[in-house]
């Protein structure tokens, strides 16, 4: 559950709220004005939600992830020891 301050209150806390953020991956709402404005979340966090956006607005990427769990579903896979000896890993 996320926790909301105001802009004044996050001035006055900011760095109890970076500790908790980066000790225990807690989520803060910012708001200005009374309205909700940003958010204080691990920069890990930030990382993942960009990365999957990247990935999902590949379409011929998605179009092949698509492909392949229905591959999976038909049972068209190849065993891994068998792919490890076809590379000579």
């Amino acid at each position: 559950m996320n926790t909301t301050f105001t802009a004044s209150q996050t001035r006055a806390n900011i760095y109890n709220m970076l500790d908790q953020v980066k000790d225990n991956l807690a989520q803060f709402v910012i708001s200005h004005k009374g309205i909700p404005t940003a958010a204080l979340i691990p920069l890990e966090e930030l990382e993942s939600w960009q990365e999957t956006l990247e990935i999902m607005s590949d379409k011929k990427l998605m179009k092949q992830i698509k492909q392949g769990e229905k591959d999976i579903k038909l049972g068209r896979t190849v065993p891994l020891d068998k792919v490890i000896k076809e590379l000579g890993l």
